[in-house]
């Protein structure tokens, strides 16, 4: 059956649902209704059951009396060999197939055997997507092996599959050997079924390849029982015991750790120190002979994040002070993650300056001054003192062949790894202009002399020195040292040291080690307001004298390479939590799954896409300033090369990251995933929003602090002098909207895929901030202006991104969510209710000046299906209908284009009014798969592939080819790929 076809029998089934629920007549008069007669209703209705699987049905009883409700229901199945269902409904399938695969599921009254329902159900040989069991690969890029793997994987789920997180569990493909698991329903559809599901377990890694094969399924228990972790939340500190590892933090002088015990003496007692306490102080920031520490101020917020069977983390926000000086400089916000059984924890450790923050500024030069601050710092250092009680220790750094392996450091020596850079602003240079100069009060922030200066960077800037002795690395260093000695081998590592410079690892015979997080070799750091950069390592503490290249290279690999969750992309495709995507193999080739008419253009389109996937991916093997495709690399984790919006990854390409985790989830490519992965955390770093806009008021307050007083924003300062360029993103005009730069729907599905609280965290801050620009522009009734006819469409896409995005990652927890997102979505449409001269049935989105261009309707479009989705609101369809219809229908003759002569379907405009046919108008391809849905007609199919496949030479490489790369051109022609291609799905 066709996916439209399902559509229509589904709508038809419920009709008859509905029809049948409907009693004759009203209540008495003067009186309450009397009780209806006992029903009995089944759910699902009709699904298909793969052999050898389970499927919960659950039964609802409404009408009759509470007595009769509360009896509940038998279940039963009809025929010898058609499988078991269990009190609870669960149903088990045989293992083989019976003479009829047509199986009926009963549900029966227990108060009155008359009432019943029953659930259809077809059995099949092949394996069902988007039902349970969901079969997924736990696997790495590099393959490497381990017996042991920690794993945090988003699952998704398709609306009314399964609604009982404590009834999960994760198995073992082979065999079905549960697994111990932990759970947390992180999504949930308007129904109340789980969307997205967070699991935690630790795999095995150790086969060929590096591949574990698990499953979800229901049928357990929820999380695990029995298991050695445990958190004790104490009135001054925290204390995480793993099992082999037990460490405690403070709440009143953090430091990072103020003890960490394992068992040093084997007298299986967890109670020997491994750390030098007196001498600890955390991470320390330097400004000359001034130290400034995390413990001079209790932190603003510890708490405990997840205490959960499998994983525990702490997290932790403060303010690095200098008590004698009586100043603060750089706030910061740890978290650290440990797991049971480990001996290992991970720190992610972020550092971000929040000048300005909460202050409102008087005056547009005021505003610009806050834009424009800085804090300077000559360090950030790490110091993690061991105690190794030994006159020389054992070390080992990054493990490979360069530096060699140290037999011992003795008083006085150490060996120490330097990730450096050089290189000057080159005025010729087309990729890399200088902007103009700050001017307070009237410039708009984006440039200062302080940051002209472009970095290259090699192997040839990595170098190492042993107790002064210098050397050159011929290879890229992994980035982890190790230290042994009298039973105590503490291993750390530091994500993205290669890529992620300048950064440090040092190791001293005292039994210091140290991260430079931003080393004292270097030149002076420059963190602009409101900009935050992240940083995460891994810290293992076991019983050993002696180092080991392969458990260093282990702990080294979980951090740079973790491990990543694989849903088979049909499955990802059933669950719609992408909306309607395509699915393909891996490598971008296959087109089994498209029409026969639209697998052509499927594989012209996905053939360019993977001409061009290098230089989206080239950098994290290169890391050269000067690579090809660089704007689009990994380049310093992540950052475009350029800042002109013409010629680079500006603002409005930030949901190519949220795109490529759409990519990884119609294919299972993992370099797409980590490009994803690698932006999103970028992204957070750069697009930080540290003015509390937004939070404090709500939508019921009369007036609106966000007009008074010409509030700065602080969003998006991201230079690092000398080792960034501007990167200016979000910063327009003083802070006075950003709603078009967010793009923040990558942050949530980072969350909902990894996670990752940091990307949520940040996700929160720009929905704060759209709470209160939206009150700005748009609340006119609580003292804002009413600019939904005259913004620009951007503002309209991005606000709808952010707010759906939000109530997908954490409508669960904040009310304000769907609140938001139903005030900007009204915004939307108005805007197309709104009948105007080139549009007089209210069919259209115009821009502000009243016109229709088909680059910024793209991105509408877009946001417009994925809010369907996120807010579980199928009457989004209709207008995505409305649109489409007039786009291609009745507006036939409304030029969207800048052509001398209009020509049907070709009416897309690049920003600046560039003409391009291909990559515009395949941005629209949300709109077509929407259309499609919604109508169920053989005609929207045909009218979408026709369009389509008139786009072949334009998406060929003469168009968006080497040269067409760097521009916004790739990145519309790259965003379009899932839901374009899901039109022409099967």
């Amino acid at each position: 059956m066709s996916t439209a076809s399902r559509f229509l029998y589904l709508a038809a089934v419920l009709a008859i649902l509905a029809i049948s629920a409907c009693g004759g007549g009203g209540a008495p008069p003067g009186g309450s209704a009397a009780p209806g007669p006992l029903l009995v209703t089944v759910s699902p209705l009709v699904v298909s059951v793969q052999l050898g699987t389970q499927r919960q049905f659950t039964a609802t009883l409404t009408g009759g009396d509470a007595a009769q409700q509360s009896a509940g229901v038998s279940w039963s199945v009809a025929g010898a060999g058609n499988g078991s269902v269990d009190s609870a409904g669960l149903y088990s399938a045989p293992l083989g197939m019976p003479a009829n695969p047509n199986v009926v599921l009963t549900a029966t009254s227990v108060a009155d055997p008359s009432k019943s329902a029953n659930a259809n159900i077809t059995l099949s040989t092949a394996p069902i997507y988007g039902a349970l069991p969901v079969l997924f690969s736990v696997k790495t890029q590099n393959g490497w092996q381990a017996l042991q793997a920690p794993v945090t994987a988003g699952i998704p789920l398709p609306k009314g599959l399964h609604s009982n997180v404590n009834q999960l569990r994760i198995q073992r493909q082979a065999g079905g050997a549960n697994v111990p698991a932990q759970f947390e329903v992180t999504s949930r559809w308007a129904d109340g079924s789980i969307r997205w599901v967070l699991c935690d377990f630790i795999a095995d890694l150790s086969g060929a390849g590096g591949v574990g094969l698990y499953q979800l399924n229901n049928g357990g228990t929820g999380s695990a029982t029995g298991t050695s972790l445990s958190v004790t939340n104490a009135a001054a500190d925290i204390t995480v015991s793993t099992g082999p590892l037990v460490f405690k933090l403070s709440k009143t002088g953090f430091r990072l750790f103020e003890s960490v015990l394992i068992d040093r003496d084997n007298d299986t007692q967890v109670d020997d120190e491994c750390l030098n306490t007196a001498a600890l102080k955390g991470v320390v920031v330097s400004e000359g002979v001034n130290e400034f520490t995390m413990n001079q101020l209790a932190p603003t917020r510890i708490a405990v994040e997840q205490s959960g069977p499998i994983r525990a983390t702490i997290v932790a926000e403060g303010v690095h002070r200098n008590t004698t000086l009586g100043q603060n400089k750089l706030a910061w916000v740890v978290r650290i993650t440990a797991w049971n059984g480990q001996p290992h924890v991970r720190v992610s450790y972020s550092f971000k300056n929040l000048d300005g923050h909460g202050t409102p500024a008087g005056t547009p030069a005021a505003a610009a001054a806050q834009l424009a601050s800085y804090q300077a710092a000559d360090s950030v250092l790490l110091d993690l003192p061991l105690t190794p009680s030994a006159a020389t220790v054992a070390a080992q750094m990054c493990g490979d062949s360069f530096p060699p392996s140290v037999a011992s450091l003795g008083a006085g020596q150490f060996v120490d790894l330097y990730q450096s850079y050089t290189g000057t602003h080159d005025a010729t240079d087309a990729d890399n202009p200088q902007p103009a100069g700050y001017s307070v009060g009237t410039g708009d922030g984006s440039s200062d002399p302080l940051t002209d200066c472009w970095p290259t960077q090699s192997d040839s800037l990595i170098t190492a020195a042993l107790t002064g002795q210098v050397t050159q690395s011929l290879n890229h260093c992994k980035g982890w040292m190790q230290m042994a000695g009298s039973n105590l081998r503490v291993t750390a590592s530091l994500r993205d040291f290669w890529q992620l410079y300048p950064k440090q690892l040092r190791m001293q015979g005292d039994g210091l080690m140290r991260i430079g997080i931003w080393p004292d070799a270097a030149p002076a750091l420059q963190v602009f307001a409101g900009a935050m950069k992240s940083h995460d390592m891994m810290f293992s503490f076991e019983r050993s004298s002696s180092t080991s290249v392969a458990t260093a290279d282990v702990y080294g690999s979980i951090l740079n390479d973790p491990p990543v969750a694989v849903c088979a992309p049909k499955h990802n495709a059933a669950s719609l939590v992408y909306g309607q995507i395509g699915v393909t193999d891996e490598l971008l080739t296959s087109t089994t799954e498209f029409t026969g008419t639209g697998a052509p253009f499927a594989a012209t389109y996905m053939a360019e896409a993977v001409a061009h996937l290098g230089d989206l991916l080239v950098d994290r093997n290169d890391g050269n300033g000067t690579a090809t495709g660089h704007q689009y690399g990994m380049w310093n984790f992540g950052d475009g090369k350029t800042a002109v919006g013409a010629t680079g990854w500006d603002n409005n390409e930030w949901d190519v990251a949220q795109t490529c985790f759409h990519w990884f989830a119609a294919s299972g490519n993992l370099g797409l995933w980590r490009f994803g992965e690698s932006s999103a955390r970028h992204f957070r770093d750069v697009v930080v929003l540290h003015a509390d806009i937004g939070l404090r008021f709500d939508y019921t307050e009369a007036g609106n602090p966000a007009v008074a007083g010409g509030k700065a924003s602080q969003l998006g300062k991201t230079r690092y002098t000398p080792n960034n360029k501007q990167h200016d993103l979000g910063n327009y005009h003083l802070g006075e909207n950003h709603l078009d730069v967010f793009r923040a729907a990558c942050l949530a599905e980072h969350y909902l895929l990894t996670g990752d609280s940091l990307s949520l965290d940040v996700l929160k801050e720009c929905f704060h901030y759209l709470r209160g620009t939206w009150k700005r522009f748009f609340d006119a009734a609580n003292g804002g202006t009413d600019s939904t006819m005259i913004c620009p469409t951007t503002w309209l896409s991005g606000g709808l991104m952010v707010a759906s995005a939000y109530v997908m990652a954490n409508g669960l927890n904040d009310p304000n969510a769907a609140t938001t997102a139903a005030f900007v979505w009204n915004a939307v449409k108005v805007r197309q209710d709104t009948v105007s001269p080139r549009d007089p049935s209210g069919n259209g989105f115009s821009d502000s000046a009243g016109d229709f261009k088909a680059w910024p309707l793209g991105h509408l479009l877009q946001a417009m299906e994925y809010a369907r989705w996120a807010l579980d609101d199928a009457s989004i369809d209709d207008n995505i209908e409305r649109a489409m219809n007039w786009l291609l229908g009745t507006n036939a003759g409304v030029y969207l284009g800048n052509l001398p002569t209009p020509q049907y379907g070709k009416f897309s405009e690049l920003p600046g009014g560039t003409t391009d046919y291909g990559a515009p108008n395949l941005m629209l391809g949300a709109g077509y798969v929407g259309v499609w849905r919604k109508s169920g007609t053989a005609a929207w199919r045909t009218r979408a592939e026709n369009l389509l496949s008139a786009q072949d030479p334009n998406i060929a490489s003469g168009t968006v080819g080497d040269a067409g790369i760097r521009t916004s051109t790739f990145a519309q022609f790259f965003r379009s790929g899932p839901l374009l291609l899901g039109t022409l799905r099967q």
